[in-house]
């Protein structure tokens, strides 16, 4: 419980907190907004330095790290065990160290870095730790407290004293941007369902989801884009065969001494086998045109000139006759002469292709053996690259077994998450059922709140998904005026219910007048009147912050607002606002 707020601002408003319903009433109609330069009495800032001394981070505070506010120490006053605890922070270096009685770290292994006065002070985060084993009840052990991955307090607090507008949308988030995984483990250990498993089960879901990236990242990794293990078995073995194939081909290689000169006299070989082939030819085609030529030539006929001219009238002298019969001779004898010089070279022709076919079959032969014994052995050059291949083959082969490997152990993980994750699902369910009881009596406490509110019970449904808890609110009056805000309102108080049944150290609920800004007057009378009967029947202290222009005075029932002021704050002065000063506007780049 809240006892106390107060800093060393020489006209800071302190206030003094008591059990059961505490108000902090503006005197103004509706929230001023609270910015760097806020003009807002101090409602909010009122929540924000209760946080504050409470562990939060004045980096992400706006107001209490303004600079007007720079070496100003907050001081607050709890109870816990009895005993009253006094806090004192300082914005001076970032807030880094904090102060606190001395009794609230004994028994603890927190190391002090100075104690005087009666107060021990620690750094921030010792004082973080500190509270979560006080008020969440974690054991501590040698070497100081552990953390066993439960909600801090700190995540908790934002629950406990929600502020800002945002903070009043969906009574599971308490602020943007919060995870999904601060939400369900919060939840599950305020309701009293097994957060451990429930952590477990999100932890788990996330493993898969990474190795299910990881598989995506060596599918898009490899040339066979998304190749299955099967297709990589498939290639496995054809790489193994080729393996095989070069090794056996590398250990029958037989390197020769001479390989060189073989090789040299296969090329000489090779050169005068053609060009024999190539002459055979040329002589051939000579051989074929001497036959036709043999074939067409014509007989030698002496009267035919002197029959030639008489048909054309020509008359002879005897001498004149003579002389042409010795030209006719003369032809004839030319005609006999180019057939013996013919046939003198068809038989030269044919003895020469005859002896070259010889020589070209006693060429192929030896071009036979050389090659024989080539292919029965090998230089040394030839076997290094075959000896290369092999490498490149094997290196290729043991790269694909790596990549299977590879594969297969993701996916014996994945199945293994999945099986993990079943079996805390099925533990899950098995758990609700066993917490029936407990269940059904925050189900009871929510059903009673938004009746009390609306006359009709809202249904706070929580199953066992994909995630683990889901927890889903209906209410037949969705999209009413303040609906959204006062089931927020309802969950809250069920949970500070179900805090002070369970005797829970911090037993405090505060909420900001935002929570009421759009409420029907009804509903808001009738919500301040539930929150002053349970807390005084529970045992809890609530603490709310309201604007008096914008009560509901009417619907207000016997509530006596003014009894339960704590602290009013008025703009009639600027003594009169919280800090008893006006921040300065910041200028802005």
């Amino acid at each position: 419980m809240i006892l106390f707020v107060g800093s060393s601002l020489p006209h800071f408003n302190s206030v003094v907190f008591e059990e059961g319903m505490n108000i902090v009433l503006a005197d103004q109609s509706e929230d001023a907004a609270e910015t760097e330069s806020t003009n807002g009495l101090g409602k909010s800032t009122l929540i924000r330095i209760i946080q504050f001394c409470l562990g939060s981070d004045l980096s992400r505070d706006k107001v209490l790290s303004h600079p007007d506010l720079k070496n100003v120490e907050f001081i607050i006053h709890f109870l816990y065990d009895d005993e009253e605890i006094v806090v004192k922070r300082s914005t001076e270096k970032g807030g880094e160290r904090v102060s606190a009685s001395i009794a609230f770290f004994e028994g603890l292994e927190i190391k002090l870095i100075e104690r005087k006065a009666g107060f021990g002070t620690v750094t921030l985060d010792d004082w973080t730790r500190t509270l979560t084993h006080r008020f969440l009840k974690r054991k501590a052990i040698k070497g100081g407290i552990v953390d066993f991955g439960s909600p801090t307090f700190r995540e908790l607090s934002y629950y406990y004293m929600r502020i800002g507008k945002s903070a009043f949308v969906d009574p599971r988030q308490v602020f943007q941007g919060q995870s999904a995984r601060s939400k369900q483990v919060s939840i599950s250990y305020m309701l009293g369902l097994n957060w451990e498993s429930q952590r477990s089960l999100i932890d788990e879901s996330d493993t898969r989801s990474s190795i299910n990236k990881a598989i995506k990242v060596i599918k898009e990794a490899e040339e066979f884009g998304a190749e299955t293990i099967g297709d990589m078995e498939a290639r496995r073995v054809v790489l193994e065969q080729e393996v095989e194939q070069e090794h056996q081909e590398a250990e029958n290689f037989n390197v020769r001494d001479d390989y060189a000169d073989l090789e040299a006299r296969l090329n000489r070989t090779d050169i005068k086998l053609h060009d024999r082939i190539n002459e055979n030819h040329s002589d051939n085609k000579l051989l074929r045109y001497y036959k036709e030529s043999s074939s067409e030539t014509p007989e030698a006929d002496p009267d035919r000139p002197l029959e030639i001219l008489r048909n054309a009238g020509a008359v002879f002298q005897e001498s004149a006759i003579k002389s042409i019969e010795q030209v006719s001779e003369f032809h004839a004898q030319v005609y006999r002469n180019r057939k013996s010089f013919l046939d003198t070279e068809i038989a030269r022709l044919r003895r020469d292709i005859k002896i070259r076919s010889a020589e070209i079959q006693d060429l192929t032969d030896k071009k036979a053996q050389i090659l024989q014994l080539l292919s029965q052995s090998g230089a040394l050059d030839t076997l290094i690259q075959i000896q290369s291949r092999l490498a490149e083959k094997t290196a290729e082969l043991e790269t694909l077994k790596g990549r299977i490997e590879e594969r297969k152990k993701f996916d014996r993980r994945k199945d293994e998450q999945t099986r993990v994750i079943s079996d805390i699902r099925t533990l899950l369910k098995t758990d609700l059922e066993d917490r029936k009881e407990a269940v059904d009596e925050a189900r009871g406490l929510f059903a009673r709140y938004t009746h009390h509110l609306y006359g009709e019970a809202a249904k706070l449904a929580i199953d066992v998904g994909n995630n683990g808890y889901r927890f889903n609110i209906t209410i037949e009056r969705e999209g009413s005026e303040g609906v959204e805000q006062m089931v927020v309102f309802c969950f809250d108080l069920m949970i500070a219910t179900l805090r002070a049944r369970r005797k829970s150290p911090f037993l405090t609920l505060i909420h900001d007048s935002s929570l009421f800004a759009d409420v029907d007057p009804r509903q808001y009378g009738l919500a301040l009147q539930l929150a002053q009967d349970e807390s005084h029947k529970e045992g809890f202290q609530y603490i709310c912050c309201l604007n008096s222009g914008a009560l509901p005075h009417n619907h207000l029932g016997e509530l006596n607002v003014d009894k339960l002021t704590r602290l009013r704050l008025t703009d009639d002065s600027e003594h009169s606002r919280l800090l008893g000063m006006r921040l300065t506007a910041r200028e802005h780049n």
